[in-house]
């Protein structure tokens, strides 16, 4: 039998790891090259160096035909960056138009939680931050309506907002909103829609708003749910007192009637106690109740009065100013020179707030809630009515109170009923689980838990610092009040016999 023969063919050759010479290569690229045409190429090779070219002429072209088009055709409204009806847009935009589509272009950063960025020693942690990722886009086109919109995004802004380590990617650049056609009325729907979006989907929030780190303008500090009145605890007579003054002034009879009068629309209060009793958060709760924005001032930080003038200038006519630690503009500085070390002086001054308050320019229609832990230090010029028209004492906690914080701490959210754990009887002994209690057997633990609680001893957050050890097991609670309260009563005497003898220095 003939020995079995296999053809070898070029391309079998090229495989072969034993054909690796330069013979071999050249015969390869030979037969590759046999009945090429070589015009073919120079033609090919000659349209791919255009292509660059050409493409440059398109893009040219383009823009020469979308300037005429906008120029003629296309009506158009620009947003500043930073303004809060941007974010409104932007939200819309995000929500409605970019998350329907394949987005392929983020922007990736490093995410800081609220608060990090003014903690140095946060920043310095060796933690591992969360990425955010935002929506990469410079035009968008969309239907709305039966009208086709054009979002431009200013990216210059964009990136210069990116720098600002507060700043969470939403609304910082300046947006140009174009609509096909000679009109901008499209466009006004448009923008109104998404505020009217933007109020949906806030009416369980409260938007609390603070001077950026340049103090140069507004901007949304935090979104904090809604809280409920009845989650701050102080005189119930009080409260409803403060509700139906609130109430009676925000209603539209009440402005004309100030207006036909020509009285200046405004109205103030002064929330007064100890630190830790609620001043801060019964303002947020005010806020969230009449659907209200919050603007926070902290007096200390404020620069000058202008600055603080200037601040006012911008507050919208609907919401609530928080001037909080009014103490530190005061007149009485006789007492400064008795214990310099020991005071917070603003370099506002006392005119200065006077001025904003109730001055020729100051703007009407909001509500001033100032925040004090020395309401005797306070000028009487800062206190009189038509600047205070009602003054809020938040002291200590009650035993009522207590006993209504205690139901409130372990009441479902669900249906209001009360969760209490119990051991099982299965021969499971350790375990437990959670079942639906009585109201009266959690009231009777209330009424056991509150009388342990002694009349204007701790503040609010005291209390809540102790439910927090307790949040799963109220019986716990119940049962280690008395141990607590005895705890904290001996640390405050501990604390005043402590005698401060000097700072070390001769």
């Amino acid at each position: 039998m003939p020995p079995f023969h296999l053809g070898v063919t070029t391309s079998h050759r090229f495989l072969d790891p034993s054909m690796h010479g330069l013979d071999s290569i050249s015969e390869i690229i030979g037969h590759w090259l046999t009945g090429l045409d070589i015009t073919r190429l120079g033609s090919l090779a000659a349209c791919i160096g255009a292509a660059p070219a050409a493409w440059r002429l398109l893009k040219t072209a383009w823009r020469e035909v979308y300037s005429w088009v906008r120029q003629f055709f296309i009506s158009s409204v620009t947003i500043p960056g930073r303004d809060p009806l941007n974010r409104h847009v932007t939200n819309w935009i995000l929500a409605n138009v970019v998350q329907q589509r394949s987005i392929r272009s983020f922007t990736a950063r490093t995410q800081i939680q609220p608060g990090a960025a003014t903690d140095r020693a946060a920043l310095l942690k060796k933690t591992r931050r969360d990425i955010q990722y935002l929506p990469h886009f410079e035009t968008v086109w969309f239907w709305y309506e039966s009208n086709l919109f054009v979002i431009r995004r200013s990216l210059d802004s964009f990136n210069a907002s990116m720098v600002d380590s507060t700043y969470d990617g939403i609304g910082g650049e300046e947006l140009t909103i174009g609509c096909l056609g000679r009109s901008t009325e499209p466009i006004k729907r448009f923008i109104q829609n998404c505020q009217e979006y933007a109020d949906r989907q806030a009416q369980y929030y409260v938007i609390i708003y603070s001077r950026d780190r340049y103090g140069m303008s507004w901007q949304p500090k935090s979104r904090k749910p809604i809280r409920r009145l009845e989650t701050v605890h102080f005189d119930d007579l009080v409260k409803q007192e403060l509700l139906a003054d609130i109430r009676k002034y925000l209603d539209p009879k009440t402005k004309k009637l100030y207006q036909s009068r020509s009285m200046p629309y405004r109205r103030g209060y002064l929330f007064y106690g100890p630190p830790g009793t609620g001043k801060s958060s019964l303002s947020t709760a005010l806020a969230g109740e009449f659907g209200l924005d919050l603007y926070e001032v902290k007096i200390p930080s404020v620069a000058t009065d202008q600055d603080l003038e200037q601040m006012f200038h911008e507050v919208p006519p609907q919401c609530i100013v928080l001037l909080e630690d009014v103490d530190a503009i005061w007149v009485k500085r006789e007492l400064a020179n008795r214990d310099p070390h020991n005071e917070v002086v603003s370099n506002c001054t006392l005119s200065g707030l006077l001025n904003v308050l109730d001055g020729v320019g100051s703007p009407e229609g909001r509500i001033v809630i100032m925040t004090t832990n020395k309401p005797n230090r306070l000028d009487s010029a800062l206190v009189r009515p038509g600047r205070v028209d009602m003054k809020v004492m938040l002291g200590n906690i009650s035993q009522s109170s207590a006993e209504q914080m205690f139901l409130r701490m372990f009441t479902s959210d669900i249906d209001r009923s009360p969760l209490l754990p119990v051991r099982r009887d299965d021969g499971k002994p350790g375990e437990e689980h959670i079942f639906q209690a009585d109201q009266e057997l959690l009231r009777k633990l209330a009424s056991e838990f509150a009388r342990h609680i002694p009349e204007d001893t701790f503040t609010p957050s005291q209390l809540q610092g102790f439910f927090q050890l307790h949040l799963d097991n109220p019986m716990e609670a119940a049962s280690n009040i008395a141990a607590w309260v005895e705890k904290e009563l001996s640390a405050v005497s501990s604390d005043d016999d402590i005698e401060i003898v000097g700072n070390g220095k001769a």
